[in-house]
């Protein structure tokens, strides 16, 4: 899934045939760009590791628990070089703005969500959420953490629905992509320093995938410049 994926489900509405709520489409495409996203963090941190394994000693030595089982040597042991930074961070959350900068403070030093940044992305999260464990229905926690109850009163509480557009889905992928963005930018420049820092040859091919880390994907700004664009 892209952006641009992610807007046109955002514009599905069912046919009068069908029994689904307007707007259930943009709730998918939240989810799925929420999921998506998080899927970038976990693939590109793999990737890292793959190129520089050595980055794990400084894990292990920020209180990391980082360990390989014994079936998974024995299984991959033959591609354990191109599988390693996946099976590193197969178990590693990467679920909220916190834990991301946290993980990439641990690995590179830096933090690249920003104090604004995260607190929008937090908002994101929990409206998948309360779509997915709460079928929209506003609860207090959500009040609590949205501001609902000065807009809606206590009373509605358990009452109103929360409503997802497909402009909050194209507000949502124009963040994602952003935060992708800075994401890849920082680490491949931070992961270059700590290879200077320490020396470090690399092979031709891993030169090349180090290159590629921050790589812009033409066909995510191609998406991302058509958001809103033929009435979408």
């Amino acid at each position: 899934m892209n952006v641009l994926d992610a807007c046109q489900i955002a514009n599905t509405n069912p046919s009068n045939q069908d029994y689904l709520r307007r707007g259930i489409g943009a709730e998918f495409a939240l989810i799925g760009l929420i999921a998506y996203f998080e899927g970038f963090c976990k693939n590109h941190t793999a990737a890292i590791l793959n190129i520089c394994p050595q980055l794990v000693r400084g894990l292990a030595a920020r209180g990391r628990d980082i360990r390989l089982r014994p079936v998974d040597i024995l299984d991959y042991g033959e591609n354990i070089s191109t599988l390693f930074g996946s099976l590193v961070v197969e178990k590693i959350d990467f679920g909220t703005a916190k834990t991301i900068n946290g993980l990439y403070e641990d690995l590179l030093g830096i933090t690249p969500i920003s104090k604004r940044e995260a607190h929008r992305f937090h908002a994101l999260l929990e409206d998948r959420h309360l779509i997915v464990h709460h079928g929209n229905i506003f609860t207090p926690s959500y009040a609590t953490e949205r501001f609902i109850r000065r807009q809606i009163g206590r009373s509605r509480i358990f009452v109103d629905s929360l409503e997802v557009t497909a402009p909050d889905v194209q507000n949502a992928a124009r963040l994602l992509h952003r935060l992708s963005v800075k994401v890849r930018r920082e680490s491949r420049r931070a992961l270059a320093a700590f290879l200077r820092k320490n020396h470090m040859r690399l092979p031709k091919h891993i030169r090349e995938a180090l290159g590629s880390l921050d790589s812009t994907d033409p066909e995510a700004v191609e998406s991302l410049n058509t958001i809103g664009s033929n009435g979408n």
